[in-house]
């Protein structure tokens, strides 16, 4: 009976998703190694697992020495790591592709069984976005030197801890007109636990190799429509305007800097281009995963943000989920 300990590599930016891929692999028996620029936030996931189970490393993926490090000795590596969002096209080069030809050519070197390299719905070379053309570059420069490597490719991802909704509500409940920002936009988020488990089928197939899995809720939505519902939701009777560009993007540029940043760039950024499935089938689906609707997870989590709040409705919400 071999003893050998099954290990396994997240590199990110200190973001929620992490936290759900390492509770999993945690679960599934795996020493994790959480690569990150501030380890010290790591301490808030380590109750995942028993002493020991989870180690926390200082990581930057553009120090390659902090990478090897990293990797080495890993049978599992999840790369989570990007420049978000941005137009500087010298950083993103830097943070999105390079880094990531970095990264899976160390693990192509050390053997890794499984690279799981993150990429975005919408990553296409010809997109207006530049951080979406360096998400399609990422991917190909990846497959080039680890063509074993799986992509997944997500929609905006949400969850308990996420930057998106969690904004939008609390944007909600202290302004009364809602900047609908690019209103035809088309938005499919996906539930954070369904990426996470999506990682879990990919490690444990072997079949998914090389292989590019696009993940997404099973509704789209405009940008209007999402924040209709979101107030809908909150009751808060916000007017859903549509305010200028320019005047929305001072207001994201100055609220930023203001305690609690309830608006930032970044929330724009996410909200100015379509990211919905391109091909018919969900990659959730094809890993046999049903992707959970924003209806069913959101409400339970954004109650918070309500104007009048009914605690037996939130009972209600819970056991539904846990049912």
């Amino acid at each position: 009976m071999s003893d050998k300990r099954k290990v396994a590599t997240v590199i990110g930016n200190n973001k929620f998703v992490e936290g759900y891929v390492v509770e999993r692999l945690v679960k599934a028996g795996y020493i994790v190694r959480v690569a990150v620029p501030k380890p010290s936030l790591v301490n808030t996931i380590r109750p995942f697992g028993n002493v020991g189970h989870i180690t926390p490393l200082y990581c930057s993926v553009i120090e390659e020495n902090t990478v090897i490090r990293a990797i080495e000795g890993a049978d599992i590596v999840v790369n989570l790591s990007e420049l978000a969002f941005g137009k500087n096209k010298s950083k993103l080069e830097l943070y999105n592709v390079q880094a990531a030809q970095n990264i899976a050519r160390i693990c192509a070197a050390a053997g890794v069984k499984k690279f799981i390299h993150f990429s975005a719905l919408g990553a296409s070379s010809n997109s207006r976005s530049a951080y979406l053309a360096s998400k399609k570059k990422s991917e190909d420069v990846v497959l080039q030197v680890c063509p074993s490597a799986v992509i997944l490719r997500t929609s905006i991802i949400f969850g308990p801890e996420d930057e998106f909704l969690n904004k939008l509500g609390n944007m909600a409940s202290y302004f009364p007109v809602m900047p609908a920002y690019k209103v035809n936009t088309k938005l499919q988020p996906v539930y954070v636990g369904d990426v996470a488990d999506a990682v879990m089928k990919v490690v444990q197939q072997s079949e998914s190799a090389g292989k590019i899995y696009e993940l997404a809720g099973p509704e789209s939505y405009t940008n209007r429509e999402l924040i209709n519902w979101l107030v809908s939701w909150l009751r808060t009777d916000n007017n859903v305007s549509g305010l200028s560009l320019v005047l929305i993007r001072l207001m994201a540029f100055t609220l930023q800097f203001m305690p609690g940043a309830i608006m930032t760039p970044a929330l724009l950024n996410m909200m100015e281009y379509d990211s919905v499935l391109s091909q018919k089938e969900n990659g959730l689906l094809a890993l046999g995963i049903v992707p959970k609707p924003l209806e069913l997870i959101a409400p339970v989590y954004l109650y918070c943000y309500r104007s009048i709040n009914d605690f037996t409705e939130l009972k209600r919400l819970q056991r539904r989920i846990e049912h």
